[in-house]
């Protein structure tokens, strides 16, 4: 897909020489995403308008031109949902930052979509109020891109995902037009629900600029318990008895290799208990009121009780805000702390009941199919979703590596398929995975997704090859 200098210059004329990028180096920066995969990263403009009406020119000048548009926000997905293989136009939406408005009575707020998604639940914070869906990439992650994907986190189990969250958005469509999809409306039942069709479509059908977040009342108080656990079933069984006894914010869990590369990434030894465990679960239980001391001792009834039932082993209850922070970060750096191994990854989802059943499965099939390479799982345990890491064997390529996890996944998500669940929990499909997606959705759900696309997009403009096959 050439791009010639008349583009060029009809971008810099609508936003600026500024905000019109085609250095290489900044151009390998914005092509891609957190995922390493073996396509191409070759954008040939990146565009950073600052406002809606920037927005609409470029998605003007692109279709003019017939230059697709990848749609950019912080690029943390894992999924290769924002890279730039065949000399697209990057349409970053990093300088359109600003919190347009918050309704503390209507617990509404409203922004631009290159606001991170920090920098919503500071906002919302600043009035008393919670935006709930949080991730480890909150800083860098922009709220656009997060509705693109229908970002999950460590908090689903009580607030459910992004899609919970979204009350109304401005979208561009790919005749430049800027469209409004829902609002601060509670109800309104006229017809199909547009909005819903953006979340999680990955930037093939428009770009968002601008979304309507709903807000609730944060908790008077959590406590945060880690918890060593010795068996795969065990983790159920705590998890339904934390259940039965308290409210649950998040339930997270992780196993020991994981701690040992988050100790080895910080140049640390010993875990957080005199004897490792083969697994820890992490659980933060939303309290009744401003004072924990009740639900600390709820808290530890059931703990005891867990212990007495072989559960588990052993627990840590925080004792202020600074040990649940550190207590969280062993499982909030486990990403950060593989990354330099070049990690395969899966995110997955799966019935709840059927988790530890997968995971038994799971482990032997690494063990055949990637002799040598070392199997690392953690995960929402409280909605299913399991982060699947391989790491390579130190002896092997690289690119042998990647050759041999191409058979690995089409066997993985095939015994996904088996356990009823999905290949793709909170990151999409991206480039990565759509040659799996016939996994979690049949004939006639694909060729209504393309149905939808075509409706929406008839000229494909907008990031082309993205979910499914471009064409194909």
């Amino acid at each position: 897909m050439p791009t010639s200098a008349t583009f060029v210059a009809r971008l810099q004329r609508a936003l600026g020489d500024d905000a019109v990028l085609t250095d290489p180096s900044e151009l390998a920066a914005y092509g891609s995403d957190r995922c390493r995969g073996d396509w191409p990263i070759a954008p040939t403009v990146v565009a950073r308008p600052i406002d809606e009406l920037g927005v609409t020119s470029v998605v003007r000048v692109c279709a003019e031109e017939g230059v697709a548009i990848v749609p950019s926000g912080g690029r943390t997905g894992l999924a290769g949902g924002a890279a730039a293989p065949n000399g697209e136009c990057v349409l970053s939406l990093e300088r359109m930052r600003r919190i347009l408005a918050v309704d503390a009575a209507g617990r509404l707020l409203r922004a631009q979509a290159g606001a991170t998604v920090e920098d919503v639940q500071l906002a919302a914070s600043a009035h008393g109020l919670l935006y709930p869906v949080d991730f480890a990439a909150k800083g860098s992650a922009q709220i656009g891109g997060s509705i693109a994907t229908n970002a999950g986190g460590v908090r689903v189990l009580r607030y459910g995902s992004t899609r919970a969250w979204v009350s109304g958005l401005r979208v561009v469509l790919a005749n430049g037009e800027a469209v409004e999809l829902g609002g601060s409306l509670v109800k309104d039942n006229t017809g199909y629900d547009l909005r819903q069709l953006f979340i999680g479509s990955e930037g093939t059908l428009g770009v968002i600029v601008e979304a309507t977040l709903r807000l609730t009342q944060p908790p008077p108080g959590l406590v945060t318990v880690l918890c060593a656990v010795a068996s795969e079933p065990a983790i159920l069984e705590l998890f339904a008895r934390m259940q039965r006894a308290l409210v649950l914010q998040a339930f997270e869990f992780f196993d020991h290799a994981c701690l040992e590369h988050v100790l080895a990434h910080r140049d640390r030894s010993g875990g957080p208990f005199a004897e490792p465990a083969q697994y820890y679960v992490l659980v933060e239980v939303e309290s009744e009121s401003q004072s924990t001391d009740a639900m600390r001792a709820r808290v530890m009834e059931t703990l005891e009780a867990a212990t007495a039932a072989g559960e588990i082993t052993d627990a840590v209850i925080s004792a202020s805000s600074v040990q649940a922070r550190e207590l969280w970060s062993l499982r909030e750096d486990i990403s950060e702390s593989l990354h330099r191994h070049r990690p395969h990854k899966n995110d997955i989802a799966l019935p709840v009941a059927r988790v530890a059943e997968f995971m038994s499965q799971w482990r032997p099939l690494v063990r055949r199919l990637l002799p040598g390479a070392q199997a690392l799982v953690f995960g929402h345990i409280g909605d299913g979703n399991l982060h699947l890491n391989v790491l390579p064997p130190p002896d092997m390529e690289p690119a042998a590596f990647v050759a041999r996890c191409r058979t690995y996944d089409a066997e993985a998500y095939a015994l996904v398929h088996d356990f009823s669940g999905s290949i793709s929990a909170e990151h999409g499909i991206g480039l990565l995975k759509r040659e799996h997606l016939h996994f979690s959705r049949d004939a006639a759900q694909i060729a209504a997704m393309r149905a939808i696309k075509l409706a929406f997009d008839p000229h494909g403009l907008f990031n082309p090859g993205k979910l499914f096959q471009a064409g194909a």
